[in-house]
């Protein structure tokens, strides 16, 4: 096993967001990639809480109530003895209501008579004779918009004894005729933006149905550039963003129990340009023996390189079951340039 130092890497837990690794576990701090973040901040520790002083009492002071203007003698409000209040009669009420239903019955009535008068004058009659809709036909289905998804551009294929990647520049030894170009939709999902975008490789395979449902355990070797959700300030950051990689694509790539070892963790040039390696080990022992895995160990490494100003660093992913030729990683690694 390995230990990483605390700071912020890729949520392993799937978020678009970075999460703070405290050197031994991960916490609950997050932050969105791209923003500025030193470590997070511890709590602040509470200081005793104080009673409220309290205002002194004051003996409430009575207000003698006004009845009247200020200066004369209150007199308390009385009600008014005599006759009661007259009503108003309702019969105007009654006369009104029956005047304005005699009105409106005259507008309606009008206006019946008025529409009746233009009906035979205006008004066509409906053609007797024209063709009734049919009803028994076959109608088509209305058809949905297609939403077209551009097609993923084919990985290169090996010219020569090299493979030669247009995205980033990269290029390298091709391993052999064990190993093959697979289908870029086969490796690549457009939609995690936390995935490197394949834009070249080819792999060869360990152990075909390893896991009893179909799914086969292989050897990569594989160019992108690096995915934007991993904050990148120049090539200063590489063994920084290096074990960022690292840490958030163990569990993807190598989804088996295992331990970890790093056997290699420095800059380097490629053609010129800065670059940083990390190279690694995991070992699968405890797995392989359970179930009879045909591989117990694999080698991998990530290489970085720097593409300048306003571009993605280039990333060479490289990752060799012991089942295979592991001398692969070092023809892959030797043979890397840049343009």
């Amino acid at each position: 096993m390995t230990t990483t130092p605390a700071g912020w890497y890729p949520d392993p837990y799937g978020s678009p967001l970075l999460r703070w690794w405290d050197g031994t576990q991960w916490t609950d701090a997050t932050h969105a990639p791209g923003q500025e973040a030193g470590a997070p901040p511890e709590a602040p520790q509470q200081a005793p809480q104080q009673a409220p002083q309290q205002p002194p009492q004051q003996a409430p002071q009575w207000t003698q109530p006004q009845w009247g203007p200020p200066n004369q003698t209150a007199q308390l409000p009385m009600p008014e003895f005599g006759a009661p209040p007259r009503t108003a009669p309702v019969w105007p009420w009654i006369v009104g209501g029956i005047a304005a239903v005699v009105v409106l019955a005259l507008v309606i009535g009008g206006a019946v008579i008025v529409l009746r008068d233009r009906a035979g004058v205006t008004v066509a009659r409906p053609d007797t004779t024209a063709t009734a809709p049919q009803l028994d036909q076959t109608v088509p289905p209305e058809q949905e918009p297609q939403q077209s998804t551009p097609p993923l551009p084919q990985l290169p294929q090996p010219s020569g004894d090299r493979i030669q990647d247009p995205v980033t520049g990269l290029s390298y030894a091709y391993p052999g005729d064990k190993w093959q170009v697979p289908e870029s939709k086969d490796v690549n999902n457009p939609a995690d933006q936390r995935m490197p975008l394949w834009t070249s490789g080819c792999q060869a395979t360990s152990q075909a149905n390893y896991d009893g449902k179909g799914n086969g355990w292989v050897g990569s070797v594989y160019t992108a550039e690096v995915p934007q959700i991993f904050p990148y300030n120049g090539a200063q950051s590489f063994e920084q963003l290096s074990q960022m990689l690292l840490l958030a694509y163990d569990p993807v790539f190598y989804g088996i129990q295992h331990e970890r070892k790093l056997l290699r963790n420095e800059a380097l040039t490629v053609s010129g340009k800065q670059g940083w390696v990390i190279e690694f080990e995991m070992d699968f022992t405890k797995v392989s023996e359970a179930n009879n895995l045909k591989w117990k160990k694999e080698k991998g490494a990530i290489i970085l390189v720097d593409r300048g100003q306003n571009a993605r660093p280039a990333m060479l992913y490289v990752s060799v079951p012991d089942n295979l030729d592991q001398s692969v990683i070092k023809r892959v690694e030797d043979s890397l340039q840049s343009q």
